[in-house]
């Protein structure tokens, strides 16, 4: 308790930004991770590296919808705060009027256009891999039919 009577609150806190799927905003992506980060009580170290993996994940999130041919589509991100740490999870959905639109098949495509999306694939999954090296816990998955992500990261206070 404070000198004001004040007891900080034990529970956690929830924050949550919804964008456009559109490279422009990993700005907005950036401060908000940097500034929730701080609330959190993280130390500059702390704060750079979950910016890099934040950012990470929605770039990648972005890049799954367009794998998977949907122009448009929104990333949700949402920040929980408590006392052990920070947790963060990355949400990529496929709007509306793209989902009930039509897309060319998969299978469709020619060979050599094929292997380049394999190489693209290979190459999202190993970026998303990597942005697990800088929180302390991170899981990830792709919808293979909507090319939606969802990526878990936690970031936890040292003692």
């Amino acid at each position: 308790m404070d000198s004001m009577g004040y007891v900080p609150s034990t529970m956690a806190e929830i924050s949550e930004l919804r964008l456009p799927a559109d490279r422009a905003y990993v700005v907005v992506v950036k401060r908000a991770a940097g500034a929730i980060g701080t609330v959190a009580g993280f130390d500059l170290d702390a704060i750079d590296d979950l910016t890099i993996a934040v950012a990470q994940a929605f770039e990648n999130a972005i890049s799954c919808l367009e794998r998977s041919g949907f122009l448009t589509g929104q990333v949700r991100i949402s920040f929980k705060h408590d006392r052990r740490g920070l947790d963060v999870r990355v949400r990529s959905t496929v709007s509306h009027d793209a989902e009930v639109g039509t897309r060319e098949p998969a299978t469709a495509l020619p060979a050599a256009v094929a292997r380049a999306d394999a190489d693209v694939a290979a190459a999202t999954d190993l970026a998303l891999r990597l942005m697990g090296l800088f929180v302390d816990d991170s899981s990830y998955r792709v919808d293979e039919r909507t090319g939606g992500l969802r990526v878990r990261l936690t970031k936890y206070r040292v003692s």
